[in-house]
């Protein structure tokens, strides 16, 4: 991990993850709470399965839940049986601790073993084809890719370990209704979402806005990518045709929000076949991409699509700015978020090389 400390975010106290204040809160309309329980998994899939990828939906007890809000980094005992053959047996990820805690006889708290849970784990990843990207209800661990190196998961160890680092997760367990005036906490339950792994191109990944049941905006959903072919018009209206195509004949009327955001992917050409990827609310925790909240509260239907025009448009991934050490992250104070982003990279691309 290089010359740092090793303090990273996913390695805080849970309840501390997101202590240091990022960027001011965007500007958008109060978030409703049947927005956010709307674009939960569990709760759009049934409807869209046919547009989708392949996914299995496992309910969490709430002993796993606990397991995820502890502190630390702790892989459940029993996984460690699942380890590849050669694994090292002192592996920090195989042998139950890794981070603050550990299995320990002076801390019984430290020690968690889910085996029925593991199980249904395992026999999900087989049955998606053995390699599968987890989730929350509405969240994937994307901040937690420095782990593995990245978000495929082939064993049950994978998925926790992923899971436990993660603040984005985090945030599904403990802030997911912040922005909505109410006063639900959490869901009434938690569920580990499985998608069978694609390796998709980033190209062709795309948020969509809708607002008052119509389709006012398209972005690149990678906004840290320039993608010059993006750039051609005969591109740019083949892409905004089938999205709103697809808007207009398997989305609208059938999912039962009048506005929100959901992710596509736009397959490549000749076929064009547009894959729903996700929803999310509209308002303040859902990202704008290269849209601004206040921007898209006024923009008339369209929709109008933008793109990354040049590598100076580039913004640095969010997800970058959980996995940077804390004598980076503290810089905040001074510098711009988009600015912190690009050092964040650039420390985190040096760290890899060393």
């Amino acid at each position: 991990l290089g010359s740092f400390s090793g303090r990273l975010w996913p390695l805080l106290p849970r309840a501390g993850a997101m202590a240091v204040d990022m960027a001011p809160e965007p500007e958008a309309d109060q978030m409703q709470e049947e927005e956010v329980l709307a674009c939960a998994f569990q709760s759009w899939f049934h409807l869209f399965k046919d547009l989708t990828f392949k996914s299995e939906i496992i309910p969490l007890p709430e002993d796993f839940v606990r397991y995820l809000l502890a502190d630390g980094i702790h892989v459940p005992s029993k996984t460690k049986s699942s380890a590849p053959p050669g694994a090292m047996e002192d592996d920090a990820a195989s042998n139950g601790s890794w981070g603050s805690g550990g299995d320990s006889e002076d801390d019984p708290e430290a020690t968690f073993d889910f085996p029925e849970l593991e199980e249904e784990v395992r026999s999900a990843i087989q049955r998606l084809n053995g390699k599968v990207l987890p989730k929350l209800n509405w969240s994937a661990p994307k901040d937690a890719h420095w782990i593995h190196g990245t978000l495929k998961c082939t064993s049950p160890s994978d998925v926790f370990t992923l899971l436990k680092a993660s603040d984005f997760v985090s945030h599904d367990l403990c802030n997911a209704f912040d922005h909505c005036n109410c006063s639900r906490k959490r869901p009434e339950a938690f569920t580990l979402v499985l998608r069978r792994w694609h390796s998709l191109h980033e190209s062709s990944e795309f948020r969509v806005f809708v607002r008052d049941d119509h389709l006012i905006a398209i972005s690149q959903r990678q906004t840290s990518g320039f993608f010059e072919h993006l750039l051609q018009e005969e591109e740019q209206e083949a892409i905004r045709n089938a999205i709103s195509t697809f808007f207009e004949d398997k989305v609208r009327g059938r999912f039962p929000l009048s506005r929100f955001a959901f992710d596509v992917y736009v397959d490549i050409p000749p076929r064009r076949r547009v894959w729903l990827v996700d929803f999310s609310p509209w308002g303040a925790s859902t990202e704008p991409c290269l849209f601004e909240w206040s921007e898209l509260g006024r923009l008339s239907p369209g929709p109008l699509l933008r793109v990354v025009r040049d590598q100076m448009e580039c913004h640095g991934k969010l997800e970058n700015f959980h996995q940077i050490p804390l004598e980076l992250a503290e810089l905040n104070s001074q510098e711009g978020l988009n600015e912190l982003l690009e050092k964040a990279e650039r420390v985190l691309a040096q760290k890899e090389q060393s």
